[in-house]
């Protein structure tokens, strides 16, 4: 669980990290020639072998050197629980909690509950200035082929929902996208085990969880990677950990011992495992990936995936609470 493998071509939050550290111009998170060089000419004075890769060894170098943020980062804080007692009312309250969505009627009330306090989470997130909420944040990048904020742009407007600006409300609308993704998916249960007609029982390729999401796509952006090591190391696997919220979200649901099942070993089994015993992540993991590797949802593709209002509505109040709320420590902890 170390740090990534950075070379020429590489992009993100790392990057950045690298590029402040040996004071490249222009900080862009984009590992091109000149941070190319950077690296080169700090191999050279660390007695390296230069070759304009940051791996363990340069890792190690700029950890000795400089006052590097820690890797995975620790969990965020938790709100306490009359804090996650009044977001749940409201969700209870919601109209989106009684709608019938089509061909999957009411949602489990804990997945109406469980997707409100995931969006107050990664609400806090960005505020905070966390990498992972920035980028589900950024504005629609036009790039239909990746982007599903591109994609289903014409839906959005339709409703007018504009996503043309990064921020809160851009954010906020990738999360109606991934409550209607989720009903579609998995019928808001977080339990829920791959498609069983699908012949893909290898540990990259199974899917898992609320938006049967499989870990071959966490090649797709370094934020994915991030929030798969982040919530590995804190303690995502047995559900156990206060952030995953898994007794929100298993209200009204029954889960199976089949459903429960993972397939294969290592990173992908345990990609699975998350998935499901940590909705937190499975959200936060989809919600990144839905904005750099859109078809890996058919419903998606298929714009099956409905856009409701009525939840943007519900996240809009949740939001509004997060901003009047007494202030938290949202310092993260380990």
């Amino acid at each position: 669980m170390g740090r990534p493998l950075l070379k020429y071509g590489s992009y993100g939050p790392d990057v950045l990290i690298v590029q402040q550290c040996l004071e490249c111009e222009p900080l862009d998170s984009d590992f091109g020639s000149i941070t190319e060089e950077a690296v080169e000419e700090f191999q050279e004075e660390q007695n390296l072998t230069v070759d304009g890769i940051v791996g363990t060894d340069t890792w190690v170098a700029l950890e000795r050197e400089f006052d590097l943020p820690p890797y995975p980062p620790p969990m965020f804080a938790v709100l306490n629980d009359e804090q996650i007692d009044a977001i749940c009312e409201v969700a209870n309250k919601s109209k989106i909690a009684s709608y019938n969505w089509h061909d999957r009627g009411r949602a489990p009330a804990g997945y109406i509950q469980g997707m409100a306090l995931a969006w107050s989470t990664v609400y806090r997130k960005y505020l905070a200035g966390d990498s992972s909420a920035r980028e589900m944040a950024k504005a629609d990048t036009y790039d239909d082929a990746k982007d599903a904020l591109s994609w289903y742009r014409s839906n959005f407007n339709s409703i007018g929902m504009d996503n043309e600006e990064a921020g809160p409300d851009t954010l906020r609308h990738l999360f109606v996208l991934l409550m209607g993704l989720g009903m579609r998916e998995s019928s808001g249960q977080h339990c829920e085990g791959r498609d069983q007609s699908a012949s893909n029982t290898s540990s990259d390729t199974a899917e898992a969880g609320l938006y049967q999401q499989s870990a071959n796509s966490l090649s797709a952006s370094p934020e994915m990677q991030k929030l798969y090591d982040e919530y590995l190391a804190g303690g995502g696997l047995d559900g156990s950990q206060p952030l995953c919220a898994l007794d929100i979200f298993s209200e009204d649901v029954s889960c199976s011992s089949s459903d429960w099942g993972c397939y294969g070993s290592g990173k992908g089994f345990n990609f699975q495992t998350m998935c499901k015993h940590c909705p937190q992540f499975c959200v936060e993991v989809c919600a990144v990936g839905l904005r750099v590797l859109k078809d890996h949802w058919g419903p998606i593709k298929r714009k099956e995936a409905e856009l409701r209002p009525e939840a943007d509505d519900l996240f809009r109040l949740i939001q509004r609470f997060i901003d009047e709320m007494e202030p938290i420590d949202d310092t993260p902890v380990a």
